[in-house]
């Protein structure tokens, strides 16, 4: 059976030591096995450019747990290992005395957070209604 260009596999070849190609990824094709051709970029600007391109993130899962992400232009590189806080113990750290006073907190400051927990906590009745509806 002759090969096709749909029979094309695309591969990512990272810099390693036992590499012949140690400083550069090499982007490309093969088929059956064989490369058809390839594209070396010097590892310098490819890690550069997923860095620069590196977004800290941060997802709230239904039980309120926070969870911190890496996203890049490759999109979302990970989450970490464990949680790192409960909304209710990110509130209490945020607004303790101390922080406050370090982030000289006004209560217009307050305020807004109070309309926005007020929002919140309608869109989480809301969900509850659909779910219990369902």
């Amino acid at each position: 059976m002759k090969s096709q260009a749909s029979d094309l596999e695309p591969f990512i070849e990272v810099p390693g030591v036992a590499s012949p190609h140690a400083g550069v990824y090499r982007f490309g094709y093969r088929l059956d096995g064989a490369i058809v051709s390839a594209v070396d970029l010097p590892a310098e600007t490819v890690e550069n450019l997923l860095i620069s391109k590196t977004r800290l993130s941060v997802r709230i899962t239904p039980c309120g747990e926070i969870v911190p992400g890496l996203s890049n232009v490759l999109g979302e590189v990970g989450h970490a290992a464990e949680i790192v806080f409960s909304i209710d113990d990110l509130m209490s750290d945020t607004l303790s005395a101390e922080t406050l006073r370090m982030e000289e907190a006004t209560l217009e400051d307050l305020a807004l957070l109070s309309s926005r927990l007020e929002r919140a906590i309608a869109l989480v009745r809301t969900a509850i209604d659909r779910a219990s509806n369902s």
